[in-house]
């Protein structure tokens, strides 16, 4: 037993020395050491030994083993040496490397981080909602009963309720993030600031300046001897912050139902630059040849909203806004056209 013990050895460390490929190297591993190897059914004949031989041959083949186990680790360094040798000697350490394609935020997303900022400045506190509304908050709560008129200005998409317990109708995609005022004034008491970036759904007819799916930022703003003014001074420092301090703005009366006056926030034509015509004289049709682009309606909150959400219209007033997301990008960078913003093409991507 002893003998053959030692020619395992002899015969394993010789042939892994021998061995130049990792892969040979594990194939002799398990010829040795695997579950039917050499050593391995060598050392299932120890118990059948004389008692007395038996410790001494079990130390021979830890030794063995040991030994066995020693030159292959030694063996596995100096393959991974040659072979790390041998690859710097065929690289050329010298030439330039691949420069790896580096992401960056969208410029939606760019903006929008920028429309937070500036209103957390002021005090603002920015919130979520879901994506699929109800009608109560979509419009009932916001002075929109389901024969107002006003609806047909938001043509909406329905959800299918059939086979639920939900009224049809009743559940919508919802086409104003405004639907989160009621939802946060019924749980937070005056004075209360908030910004509510998010994404709507409307079924319009696409062009360069509309889109079924686009951004808004609905905030709104309640407190004691809130004003009008002091929702254009709002209104006029955001907009100078985000498109620069020479914007030109202007504000025209306009009517929602959940404002009470409403105003329409118009910021000059970057496409165009107000001139209603681009440089190769055809007209401008992302601001329809006005010069004017529509950003921001907004308004006075209107006293059955405040009743609504349980304010008191005597104690209490505030103003709400909706800066349209999507068309404050492209007019920030000067794109012609607001289906850019999807176009998946890296060649307009990368500029921004």
């Amino acid at each position: 037993m002893e003998e053959e013990l030692i020619q395992i050895k002899n015969s394993a460390v010789s042939l892994i020395l021998e061995i130049k490929d990792q892969k040979e190297l594990e194939e002799l591993k398990i010829r040795f050491l695997g579950r039917g190897g050499r050593l391995t059914l060598a050392i299932k004949e120890i118990p059948k030994l004389p008692l007395e031989k038996r410790p001494n041959i079990g130390r021979l083949a830890n030794e063995v083993k040991k030994s066995i186990e020693d030159t292959i680790s030694s063996q596995e360094y100096t393959l991974s040496e040659t072979k790390t040798k041998k690859i710097r000697e065929e690289i050329d350490r010298t030439e330039p490397g691949i420069k790896p394609n580096v992401g960056h935020l969208h410029p939606l997303s760019q903006v929008l981080y920028d429309v937070v900022d500036v209103f957390k400045s002021l005090g603002f506190q920015a919130a979520d909602g879901p994506q699929v509304e109800t009608d109560y908050y979509n419009f009932e709560a916001l002075n929109i009963p389901k024969d107002h008129p006003a609806r047909d200005t938001q043509q909406t998409f329905y959800l299918d309720t059939r086979n639920s317990k939900v009224e049809p109708g009743e559940i919508i995609l919802r086409t104003q993030t405004s639907a989160m005022q009621v939802r946060i004034m019924e749980k937070t008491k005056p004075p209360v600031r908030v910004i509510i970036p998010g994404k709507n759904f409307r079924y319009e007819q696409v062009d360069a300046s509309h889109g079924f799916e686009f951004w808004h930022c609905e905030g709104f703003l309640v407190d004691t001897n809130v004003k009008l003014t002091d929702l254009f001074g709002t209104l006029d420092y955001v907009l100078r912050k985000l498109m620069g301090e020479n914007t030109k703005l202007k504000f025209a009366t306009t009517n929602f139902p959940f404002v009470e006056p409403g105003v329409d926030t118009y910021i000059q034509c970057t496409v165009c630059k107000g001139k209603a015509r681009l440089p190769n004289g055809q007209g401008c049709s992302f601001c329809q040849m006005s010069g004017w682009s529509e950003i921001m309606p907004a308004g006075m909150i209107h006293p059955n909203v405040l009743k609504t959400a349980g304010y008191d219209p005597k104690k209490v007033s505030g103003f709400a806004f909706a800066i349209g997301l999507s068309r404050l990008v492209t007019l920030r960078y000067q794109m012609d056209d607001l289906r850019l913003l999807t176009n998946p093409d890296l060649r307009i991507l990368e500029q921004f």
